[in-house]
């Protein structure tokens, strides 16, 4: 008896005790982390103002169409507020990094 009140603790009770944590790095991360980070953030910005070819910050279905096929074919997904618009944290998928 006691066991199964074990194992359900451990079922039930431990996706609580290990949510998930982000795998992306901060930019003020120490050592290679860091180093990663601000050179994928680099890599990032320099996508995204290539794809935003208006300047106005965000990128429309029209600026990834023909440039980025997973950008076009996943837009809706992305498009976490629905305005037709991807915003710079829709475009990463996180807020981590701020442009």
């Amino acid at each position: 008896m006691r066991y199964l009140v074990l194992m359900l603790l451990a079922l039930f009770g431990a996706p609580g005790a290990l949510q998930a944590q982000t795998m992306v790095p901060k930019l003020d991360a120490p050592g290679h982390k860091g180093d990663l980070a601000r050179a994928q953030k680099k890599r990032a910005e320099e996508r995204f103002d290539a794809f935003d070819t208006n300047k106005d910050g965000k990128l429309s279905r029209d600026e990834v169409t023909g440039r980025s096929s997973y950008l076009s074919e996943n837009f809706d997904k992305l498009d976490a507020n629905k305005d037709g618009l991807l915003s710079w944290e829709e475009f990463l998928g996180h807020d981590r990094w701020p442009k």
